[in-house]
């Protein structure tokens, strides 16, 4: 057997879990997305109370685009998740460069602050961040999504900073430039690649925002993600909190393309 054939045949169980892990519920989201709303009252088959089988619609993505409710929705999720990017790359980068000048203590110091909010239990620290906030709104909101996400962006951009030698500032301070300019023309171009990564990270993340917004929002800052959710759950219309995921997944990849289109341009 050739060494390629070898290496194909072991590629095949990864390959049979992804299309079994990931594809087949996407497919299934999607035609999901394509049914007509079930009636809801005197149905005796239980499917029907949350779809129509057999039948082909786009009246719930009509819905979608037609209802300023859900394009308010939706301007909120983007206008949210670029908010909390944009903090995120911002503390996460004063905390990577932290990490990055600090000595071997110094640096185990700062990564075990940035990485013990993770070994707390998701609901614990979320309903913590609720009675440190006080009253829900727009910024606990995305102070709690920063927060989420800072760990992640942070070792991203740490990881980066650590490819870079210290001694290109050094060498660049000794040529008589200041300590900013050092740090914007020899430093912050080197990381970029590690920002676009973390930016990627945190943007698609933040999109698919759920607890904060749950848990630390008034309804006027529910997401997406919320909103399918509730129409799971709630209002029982299947059809349309397929076509919300669907419309997020398109979204995100959108979102997805466009940034590897710029790291490939800035590499």
């Amino acid at each position: 057997m050739r060494p390629g054939r070898a290496v194909d045949w072991l590629l095949l169980p990864a390959g049979l879990l992804w299309l079994a892990g990931v594809l087949a519920p996407l497919l299934f989201v999607l035609r999901m997305s394509l049914y007509s709303r079930g009636g809801i009252a005197g149905e005796k088959r239980y499917d029907i109370l949350f779809y129509q089988p057999g039948t082909w619609s786009l009246e719930s993505f009509r819905q979608i685009l037609a209802e300023p409710f859900y394009l308010r929705m939706l301007g909120f999720t983007i206008g949210l998740a670029l908010l909390v990017t944009a903090l995120t790359l911002a503390l996460g980068y004063v905390a990577a460069y932290g990490i990055y000048r600090s000595g071997p203590a110094g640096k185990a110091f700062l990564l075990t602050l940035i990485v013990l909010p993770k070994f707390t239990n998701i609901l614990v620290y979320v309903f913590g961040l609720k009675l440190l906030l006080g009253r829900n709104g727009f910024w606990p909101v995305v102070a709690g999504e920063t927060l989420f996400l800072l760990p992640y962006a942070t070792l991203t951009l740490a990881a980066t900073l650590e490819t870079v030698p210290y001694s290109l500032v050094e060498t660049a301070r000794g040529l008589g430039a200041s300590a900013a300019r050092a740090f914007w023309s020899v430093v912050f171009p080197l990381t970029l690649p590690g920002l676009l990564a973390a930016a990627t990270l945190a943007l698609l993340w933040s999109l698919t925002a759920f607890l904060g917004p749950y848990l630390l929002g008034e309804p006027r800052q529910y997401t997406l993600a919320v909103e399918v959710d509730r129409q799971m759950r709630q209002d029982l219309d299947w059809p349309l909190a397929a076509a919300l995921n669907v419309t997020l997944m398109l979204l995100m990849a959108g979102v997805a393309s466009g940034l590897s289109l710029v790291r490939r341009r800035a590499a």
